[in-house]
């Protein structure tokens, strides 16, 4: 018996539903189907009553149900007593996410909630928030910030930061004096932004910024790195528009400004798993603002 067996068991026992259940584990269905008969088969019991409407528990699965649960528990804490002796600490949490979280809200965050809980290690690692649900869903993340709200009804959300977009200009350049930025001005420059391939979210908010206001971006440059986009900005190749937090990384050769209107907002949202989710990723959300949204 294995522990993927016992995962996709439990999978199944929640949803009491095959084709739920492979969507939950990102899993082929027959591929489930076939786990769930190889478990059976082994235990020489059926744990599942099938018929074309419904699937139920039988009271042999009832049964199991607790067990296999106290057995994944115990399989994840002696991974974890493992990896305290080994020195690893006894938790990895494993975060990841847009740039204005991993860069702009986590340090604080991070630096308070290591201060109470320095016994778990925390990984971060900036991804796009498509990638970042992927991989929370497979279970290569705990803790997902991203830019969309999930659909995955096995994930929960919370907002946690609204960001204006502001713009990025040369110090010596005609708008640099201005302690705010008309769009129309923008207009007529050219701009700097992320790649749709790369920052989908960001160039659909700053398109659709610009033409609800009657105007046309003019993209001369596109580039997919904050830092070489700023770089460009130097050289006098463009203006753009950057999220808030990029302001914090501060040059002589350009400068930061807030559009007039107030500017595109964007939003990051926290999501995390509803189910098998580690007590230390449960306290981490507590640092977190917002509100829960369930």
């Amino acid at each position: 018996m294995e522990l993927k067996q016992l995962r996709i068991f439990l999978a199944v026992a929640e949803e009491l539903h095959f084709g739920r259940a492979a969507e939950r584990l990102h899993m082929a269905q027959p591929a489930l189907s076939a786990q769930v008969r190889g478990l059976e088969d082994e235990l020489g019991v059926r744990l599942f009553l099938r018929t074309t409407r419904r699937v139920s528990l039988t009271r042999a699965g009832e049964s199991f149900l607790p067990e296999a649960r106290a057995t994944l528990a115990q399989a994840e804490a002696a991974a974890a007593a493992a990896r305290a002796v080994a020195g690893e600490g006894a938790e990895l949490l494993k975060v990841g996410g847009v740039d204005s979280a991993t860069a702009g809200l986590l340090p604080q965050v991070v630096r308070r909630f290591r201060r109470d809980y320095p016994e778990v290690e925390i990984k971060v690692n900036e991804m796009l928030s498509a990638p970042a649900l992927h991989a929370l869903s497979n279970r290569h993340l705990d803790i997902a910030f991203v830019r969309i709200w999930p659909k995955d009804s096995h994930l929960k959300a919370r907002h946690v930061l609204t960001e204006p977009i502001v713009v990025a200009l040369p110090a010596d350049h005609r708008l640099a004096s201005r302690k705010t930025v008309p769009v129309a001005e923008i207009a007529k420059e050219p701009l700097v932004i992320p790649a749709r391939s790369h920052r989908p979210i960001l160039f659909d908010v700053i398109h659709d910024y610009f033409r609800s206001r009657g105007h046309e971006p003019r993209i001369l440059q596109e580039a997919n790195e904050r830092h070489v986009i700023i770089a460009m900005v130097a050289a006098g190749l463009g203006l753009s528009l950057v999220p808030q937090w990029v302001t914090q990384f501060q040059r002589d050769d350009v400068v930061y400004r807030p559009l007039q209107d107030g500017g595109p907002l964007v939003e990051v949202y926290v999501v995390w798993r509803d189910r098998e989710v580690m007590q230390s990723a449960l306290a981490f959300l507590d640092y977190l603002p917002g509100q829960s949204a369930d």
